[in-house]
């Protein structure tokens, strides 16, 4: 056992395999940490767009018209009109 893991590490330290492996490790946790930042910041976000929405919807509610019941308009009635006297012209004289 002893000998293979003498082997193991021999191997590995030929190669830039593990190197390689661990690059790959730290620059899989740090996006993974950026993208837990992210989502905490949508998260956030979305519920300040979910307040104001709801905040929205209560102005709206307390603007809207009360139901107004219909009363119709009473007809204005016109003055009677006099009759015009009869205004003659004067004839024009040639």
């Amino acid at each position: 056992m002893e000998t293979l893991k003498k082997v193991w590490n021999w191997l590995l330290g030929k190669t830039t395999i593990d190197e390689k492996i661990k690059e790959t490790v730290a620059e899989v946790k740090k996006e993974v940490a950026e993208v837990k930042v992210a989502v905490e910041e949508v998260k956030v976000a979305a519920k300040k767009v979910v307040k104001e929405t709801s905040d929205v919807a209560n102005v709206v509610e307390k603007a809207a018209p009360k139901k107004k019941r219909y009363y119709p308009k009473k007809k204005a009635t016109a003055p009677k009109a006099e009759p015009k006297a009869a205004v003659k012209k004067p004839a024009v004289k040639k």
